[in-house]
């Protein structure tokens, strides 16, 4: 019988957190990932805390943190360990040569492909928006044929917003010739400039539509590798500042992300099992055992000191919603709910209040294990992170990986 130091349930940023402070402590380390959860999806960004009840923005993600409800995961982790597991994250992506931008105390307000500006903690470099701030003209690029990227409308839509209604706005379009009667993607235009041909390629387009000197809102699509060489090869080529927008999915930036933590965990030692469906649990006494994963061929066990459980909420599969009820498939842990499907949601359109069904999830004590509705610890060797928690709603308060970050380190350093 193999067993491991600890097995991480889930392969989303909260699961590859935990891992990556689990192995800084000298644990043996196992992830069983299903896929890559939210990264690929919501982006590489991390927003810590956006919005507060009622739909206010915070004024930095720390002010922020101070007025979280006692439910929040914040709450429970407490100041300390978000510090720290903000300035270990950071570690990491300057380690690996990937380094992110941002701190607690200044709320980043950075460019989406709408148009609009979204409020974040931590972001690449190729989203740092110093130089956006300063220029009285901007350049608006885009590609022929990539579909969820308007620069027409992110140039209207920049001219309602104080900060930049004074600014220039110019539009240009460079065909990179990829389309072959189809859409084109983010991911395509990516990959293209990940090859010699295509950046030197996109470098002559580029000269003939943009000035030097120029700051030039782009797509998410600066390469799809952990670094920034695209960016200064391209910036250095063509002498300007290239910004990329937050968009739709699929997520440059987030794929950026996980490949650098998984590379991270790999260097480390961390095993990572893909495609594993963890459908049950072995439990003796109050102690988790050892997980099973089910497959086509047959049923894989694996023994473990500890367990952290963070493989997501509703869309992760990490909790599930029957008639009257949730459930929490793999350990059968208490989520409370009502009884009534009707309170599970705000039907309200454009609602300035988080949805209560969002707020789902699991109760944990301060080291992140779960506890039932009197306190007490259901399994001494579980601990949860991420979606799986209770308090909050990721969505409307712009908080999703900055929990992720937070309560997975907190679970790894609790074991």
């Amino acid at each position: 019988m193999r067993e491991y130091d600890i097995v991480v349930i889930g392969g989303g940023l909260a699961g590859l957190m935990a891992a990556a402070a689990a192995t800084k402590r000298g644990k043996k380390v196992t992830v069983l990932s299903l896929g890559s959860g939210t990264l690929t999806i919501g982006g590489g960004i991390v927003d810590v805390m956006g919005y507060l009840e009622g739909g206010i923005p915070a004024a930095t993600p720390s002010a922020g943190l101070l007025q979280v409800g006692d439910k929040h995961p914040y709450k429970m982790i407490g100041r300390p360990a978000i510090e720290e597991s903000i300035r270990f994250f950071k570690e990491i992506c300057e380690q690996e040569g990937y380094s992110y931008i941002g701190n607690l105390d200044k709320m980043q307000w950075i460019p989406t492909a709408a148009g609009t500006l979204k409020p974040t903690c931590l972001v690449p470099k190729t989203m740092d928006t110093t130089e956006l701030k300063k220029a009285d003209k901007v350049i608006v690029l885009g590609f022929d044929a990539l579909k969820d990227f308007y620069p027409s409308l992110i140039a209207k839509n920049f001219k309602k917003i104080p900060a930049f209604a004074q600014k220039e706005y110019e539009v240009v379009m460079i065909d990179p010739k990829l389309s072959e009667g189809r859409d084109v993607t983010a991911l395509d235009v990516a990959r293209w400039l990940d090859t010699e041909d295509g950046l030197a390629s996109c470098i002559e387009k580029m000269r003939n539509v943009v000035p030097s000197g120029s700051v030039v809102i782009i797509p998410p699509v600066l390469g799809t590798r952990p670094n920034y060489l695209v960016k200064e090869k391209l910036e250095q080529a063509l002498g300007c500042t290239f910004v990329e927008t937050a968009s739709v999915p699929p997520s440059i930036t987030g794929l950026r992300l996980r490949t650098m933590l998984v590379r991270y965990l790999k260097k480390n030692g961390v095993r990572i099992v893909e495609q594993a469906i963890v459908a049950k649990s072995i439990v003796e006494e109050n102690n988790c055992m050892a997980v099973i994963t089910e497959g086509v061929d047959r049923e894989r066990t694996y023994y473990a000191k500890s367990f952290i459980l963070a493989n997501g909420g509703f869309y992760g599969g990490g909790l599930l919603a029957e008639p009257g009820k949730v459930i929490e498939p793999i350990f059968n842990l208490p989520v409370e709910a009502p009884t009534d499907h009707e309170l599970w949601a705000n039907y309200s359109l454009f609602s300035s209040e988080a949805q209560p069904f969002a707020k789902l999830g699991l109760d944990v004590d301060e080291k992140m294990r779960p506890v039932d509705a009197d306190g007490k610890v259901i399994l001494n060797n579980v601990f949860v992170a991420g979606r799986n928690l209770r308090g909050y709603d990721f969505s409307f308060e712009k908080s999703g990986n900055g929990v992720a970050i937070a309560s997975g380190y907190q679970a790894a350093m609790s074991v």
